[in-house]
């Protein structure tokens, strides 16, 4: 073979070599490339279904934290079971009592905790009042009873244990007590815990026969200051 049939063999040889090279290495990243894209595309879905899952389990104890919300409610820092409600209005509700001082002795409660009855909206206090209606009446058809004690210690120098406007219902009975006004001693001393009850101080109230009967020049006089105050106050 001549010298340049030799050489122009070789080139071509190599031409191929080099042609067949740089296919194979096409080929390769060509599918590295779709190996790539794949496991990509694979960590992509993975990575969805695990947020998913995520937010499902979050929306799941989120459901069940509002579950529990919705089953009880406050009263001060009491949580009150639902079982324990009766009944429930949009700004009120109505529970049995945990230490009731007759049978049939329940609570009133403002949905919103406030101390005072002058805290409540003027919405919130007139439904607390319709509730207190419509809860006697529910009493009375139960206890068959012929008068009520319906009582409000609004504030803590009143003997109120529990920051939380409240109102206590008693169904009443002709002559259930010895004394009729034993009643109120034992609403002054009433707590939801014994050990609450037990840091209460009893009202000092003069005896009957320490009492007069006030003229009616002076009680004239204390309607004229009062009379002013509630102008004032329209």
């Amino acid at each position: 073979m001549k010298c340049g049939d030799l050489l122009l063999s070789l080139l071509f040889s190599s031409f191929i070599d080099i042609e067949a090279f740089t296919s194979r290495t096409q080929k390769q990243a060509t599918r590295s490339h779709s190996e790539s894209a794949a496991k990509a595309s694979s960590n992509t879905i993975q990575y969805a279904n695990k947020c998913s899952d995520s937010e499902t389990s979050s929306q799941s104890e989120e459901g069940n934290n509002n579950m529990t919300a919705a089953d009880t409610m406050l009263f001060g820092r009491f949580k009150i079971l639902a079982s324990q409600i009766f009944h429930k209005t949009e700004h009120s509700f109505a529970l049995v009592n945990l230490r009731p001082l007759v049978p049939g002795h329940v609570l009133v409660v403002s949905n919103r905790i406030a101390p005072l009855l002058d805290d409540l909206h003027d919405h919130e206090y007139d439904d607390l009042w319709k509730t207190v209606r419509k809860v006697q009446r529910a009493l009375k058809t139960k206890y068959n009873c012929d008068a009520f004690n319906v009582a409000v210690q609004d504030g803590e120098g009143a003997g109120q244990s529990v920051p939380h406007v409240h109102i206590h219902i008693l169904p009443r009975y002709r002559g259930d007590l010895k004394r009729n006004d034993d009643i109120y001693d034992q609403l002054e001393m009433w707590a939801p815990r014994e050990e609450d009850s037990q840091k209460k101080k009893r009202l000092e109230v003069p005896d009957d026969s320490e009492r007069r009967d006030r003229t009616l020049e002076e009680m004239a006089e204390e309607a004229s200051i009062y009379q002013s105050l509630m102008k004032q106050s329209e």
